[in-house]
């Protein structure tokens, strides 16, 4: 896709969103994998709190984008309902269960030096089938018994990230 297909698929997704929801999405990740220019093309449409086009961290951080500062929100897969379509992904709720723990329990443990962030991917029409939904909820149980957890949204993260760790640049 060229760079001004891009910037128009950007704006074409900002105002669907805005129609179908009442309100402007706060960050943006692209479905397919971004270009050289989306990063760019995100901070130039403005509006955004973040983007989440990156899959390199356990920790939001600052880039210059458009000569301004921009928060990336990095993304995962792994812990991705996706894994239950996709060959060799997830045979089961039990197969995704033990991930989210064993992912969650190395991430648990790291945090207690450095604050760690897991990116859980979900998808309705995947995770909302019955057996596979109990194993988010057990997940979802497990996750909750610790403490100094926060389950929440990408925008809260944002928000949070901007309010208590600002650009230093």
């Amino acid at each position: 896709m060229s760079e001004d297909e891009e910037r128009e698929h950007i704006r074409k997704a900002v105002d669907s969103l805005r129609r179908t929801t009442g309100n402007r999405p706060l960050g943006w990740y692209c479905r397919y994998g971004p270009s050289i220019n989306t990063r760019r093309l995100v901070a130039e449409e403005g509006g955004f709190l973040y983007d989440s086009d990156a899959y390199n961290d356990e920790l939001p951080y600052w880039v210059t984008a458009q000569g301004k500062p921009h928060l990336v929100i990095p993304y995962t897969n792994d812990v991705n309902d996706t894994k239950f379509v996709n060959p060799g992904g997830f045979s089961g709720g039990d197969d995704y269960f033990a991930y989210v723990k064993d992912t969650f329990d190395t991430l648990y443990a790291e945090g207690a030096e450095i604050p760690r962030m897991m990116s859980v991917g979900l998808h309705m029409r995947l995770i909302g089938r019955p057996g596979r939904a109990a194993a988010l909820c057990r997940a979802l149980d497990y996750i909750l018994s610790h403490d100094k957890v926060w389950i929440c949204r990408r925008e809260d993260i944002a928000r949070h990230w901007i309010a208590n760790h600002p650009c230093k640049a």
